[in-house]
């Protein structure tokens, strides 16, 4: 029923009455409109629900490789707080004599290989670490005549001072090509060695 038509019906009415009564809201059609937006929203949420559900399920269903470190090879010279952090390849090669605060790391297989015409109490020697009795700097330390053989200054305290030193003569069977090769190969990796001092203050 449009204005004329309500004017024409109920009489001599106010045009202002009227026009409220034209923008009265339709509440059946918006409840209408409401619940099909409640519905649309429901169905969205669910959708997305689906989705992550689906999207997790193929995350865990993959999967995963996680790498873990290879422990590394060391040394530890408790009397010295001194860790050798070694090659890898090293491992099950050579053995460590200790004799006090001085310490020989020896290629085992030779140490033991009494066909080498070495003494077996000598052979094999990979380096030495030797621990002087007093503190020098590394230019004190070739003043005083300890540089002999060939050596790597390692370091110092407040009373000693501890340096590696490589053997000055043959350590193989120089009748055996693969047990020069393997123990030349491992005196090459010596200067890979890593050192950790663990407490400096022990001292």
């Amino acid at each position: 029923m449009n204005r004329k038509q309500l004017s024409e019906h109920i009489g001599n009415m106010d045009d202002r009455l009227v026009e409220q009564a034209e923008k009265i809201p339709n509440y059946k059609q918006l409840h209408h409109r409401q619940t099909i937006r409640r519905f649309l929203a429901a169905a969205a949420a669910f959708v997305l629900m689906a989705c992550s559900f689906s999207a997790g399920a193929f995350a865990f269903s993959r999967e995963t490789v996680v790498e873990v470190p290879v422990e590394q090879e060391t040394i530890k010279l408790e009397e010295i707080n001194l860790t050798l952090i070694l090659p890898d390849d090293w491992k099950g090669k050579y053995s460590v004599e200790a004799n006090g605060q001085n310490y020989i790391v020896y290629h085992t297989q030779i140490r033991e290989d009494v066909s080498a015409g070495l003494d077996p109490f000598d052979g094999g020697v990979l380096f030495s670490i030797v621990c002087h009795g007093e503190s020098m700097t590394p230019e004190q330390f070739v003043e005083k005549g300890y540089d002999f053989v060939g050596y790597r200054y390692l370091f110092s305290t407040s009373g000693k001072t501890y340096v590696l030193y490589y053997p000055s003569d043959v350590q193989w069977n120089p009748e055996n090509p693969e047990q020069e090769a393997e123990y030349l190969g491992m005196g090459r990796e010596i200067e890979d060695i890593q050192f950790v001092i663990d407490n400096i203050l022990a001292e």
